[in-house]
């Protein structure tokens, strides 16, 4: 009886590993439009996606309190500051409770350079129910979805992606 009931954890923990993994493991060849959003900054001045029309984008859904998005965000201030010219986009998206207040002392230590905005529950469900941090999505110019990424992503891991979209060798 033990081993048959060990052996239905084992089952179940499996499933559930495979469900919660099964995000990240998305074809990169999905060619879905990503979805417009209307989301305010931390000024209250709305910021749409299609205001970025033509850009190679990147948005991260991040919190201040989350270890690994902290750890990424440096390379995002790279990436901004080295393809920003050639038509490259960060747009952070923030999940903090009270982002007026915490977030800028952060944005300012880390020295961001792109617009960071206050995540809704619209926004997190229409980026197929964002529930783990950090989530990385990377948009091709007409913003159809090139990759998204659950968890800590590298700079390593997208730079490529963002240069072969820019048009970069």
């Amino acid at each position: 009886m033990n081993h048959n009931i060990s052996r239905l954890s084992v089952l179940l923990v499996t499933v559930m590993f495979c469900l919660v993994l099964m995000p990240a493991c998305q074809s990169s060849a999905d060619s879905k439009k990503a979805p417009d959003f209307t989301l305010l900054d931390l000024h209250d001045n709305t910021v749409t996606l299609s205001d970025f029309k033509d850009k190679v984008v990147l948005i991260n859904f991040f919190a201040t309190y989350c270890p690994p998005c902290r750890m990424e965000l440096p390379d995002f201030v790279d990436l901004q500051k080295e393809y920003g010219r050639e038509g490259f986009q960060v747009i952070g998206i923030s999940v903090d409770d009270n982002p007026k207040v915490i977030l800028p002392p952060f944005l300012s230590r880390l020295g961001i350079n792109f617009p960071v905005l206050q995540a809704t529950a619209k926004v997190l469900s229409d980026y197929g129910n964002v529930y783990a941090l950090p989530r990385t999505f990377i948009l091709d110019r007409k913003h159809h979805l090139i990759r998204d990424f659950t968890g800590m992503v590298t700079r390593e891991e997208i730079e490529p992606l963002i240069k072969k979209a820019l048009g970069l060798k």
